[in-house]
């Protein structure tokens, strides 16, 4: 899935009183049966003590950008469709103009199980200007009109509470199978909860209707392997050297032709890969690939008594990293979801792993 594909729906929700904005929040663009809507937290349009209940429909600033770091564009509100103080939701009606471009299909996710992957993305307050993503997964299932994610991956509320101010609003979104599924949006952020990387969310149970949106049960049965990704971030990089020194390293007559072609091989990986897999799947594979050709560098040092590499010895090693590669995804894909992925680019996700200190061609590359 795409991440632009979440950065569209994905607004800032301000309250302005005589030309000065008073709150800051997200919110959530979503196209219904009867039109555009917004969903978003109470507290971010009539404020934590009511203090902004009167004011007029002009009060409420919604705006979007595109993609990132584009313009922003206001959205009109025709209407408050609905709102709910005690689960801190809201629902606006909004006038929007998809243009050329089609808004991507929301559903409503109504059933989903614990530890699935959750997407987000919203403005914070210290940086109200750019939108930005966050993995998570769901922490607890939905009880008493609300439930649980729990940051994962690299991501973290390192400064608390001061890091999730302004992400109220934002949607939960749970991709499955090519599809997005928005299953709640997320609710005031504070204390305990922010230090441990804990949001609670409010379910679209009571907005389905006034959208107009069918729900959906989201498979249970193989999902995003959330646990592989915690763990390539916490690897300790001991070989900091990147793919150039890799190669001289073993093969002090390599030509710089042969290393600009595993240069560019590499370079092209990269954006084939930013641009159709989210980082959270990435990690994820790069781990599973990382532990299992861990294993066949161990064989090939234990196998070979010769310090050097000839040119088709390194073809041959990056040719059993990468049948090694394609071998634990397809066994780890009986129990996770991975993105499709072909021999050629599993053949550069290799080299970015070694580019990234990860992997090598010598024992110096062999992890603890």
């Amino acid at each position: 899935m795409n991440e632009d594909l979440l950065y569209r729906p994905c607004v800032r929700v301000s309250i302005y009183i005589d030309g000065e904005k008073v709150s800051h929040g997200s919110g959530t663009l979503v196209k219904g049966a009867g039109g555009f809507f917004v969903v978003t937290a109470y507290h971010c349009v009539f404020g934590d003590n009511d203090q902004y209940a009167e004011l007029n429909l002009e009060s409420i600033v919604v705006q979007q950008q595109k993609t990132f770091n584009s313009t922003f564009n206001q959205i009109s509100v025709t209407e408050v469709t609905g709102k709910n103080k005690i689960q801190d939701w809201a629902l606006l009606k909004v006038s929007y103009d998809e243009g050329e471009e089609s808004f991507p299909t929301i559903l409503a996710g109504c059933s989903f199980g614990k530890d699935m992957p959750v997407h987000f993305t919203g403005f914070q307050e210290r940086n109200k200007d750019e939108a930005r993503p966050f993995n998570s997964r769901v922490l607890n299932g939905i009880s008493n009109d609300e439930f649980r994610i729990t940051l994962s991956g690299q991501d973290a509320f390192k400064g608390g509470t001061d890091d999730a101010k302004g992400l109220s609003g934002s949607g939960a979104f749970i991709t499955d199978k090519g599809k997005l599924y928005l299953i709640g949006i997320l609710k005031s952020v504070k204390g305990d909860d922010a230090l441990n990387n804990d949001i609670k969310c409010c379910p679209l149970t009571d907005m389905i209707a006034s959208i107009g949106l069918e729900s959906y049960e989201i498979s249970t049965e193989t999902f995003g392997d959330d646990w592989a990704s915690e763990k390539f971030g916490a690897i300790n990089i001991t070989d900091p050297r990147d793919l150039t020194e890799k190669l001289r390293a073993v093969n002090n007559t390599i030509s710089d032709l042969r290393i600009n072609r595993y240069c560019r091989d590499l370079a092209l990986g990269k954006s084939e890969l930013s641009n159709n897999i989210l980082d959270r799947d990435l990690s994820a594979i790069k781990y599973r690939i990382f532990e299992a050709c861990q294993k066949e560098l161990v064989e090939f040092i234990d196998n070979t008594e010769q310090t050097q590499m000839t040119n088709d010895d390194i073809k041959e090693l990056l040719a059993s990293f990468t049948k090694k590669s394609i071998e634990i995804i397809e066994i780890k894909s009986k129990t996770h979801k991975y993105p499709i992925i072909d021999s050629d680019l599993m053949e550069k996700i290799v080299l970015d792993l070694i580019n990234e200190c990860y992997l090598s061609f010598d024992e110096a590359g062999i992890y603890e």
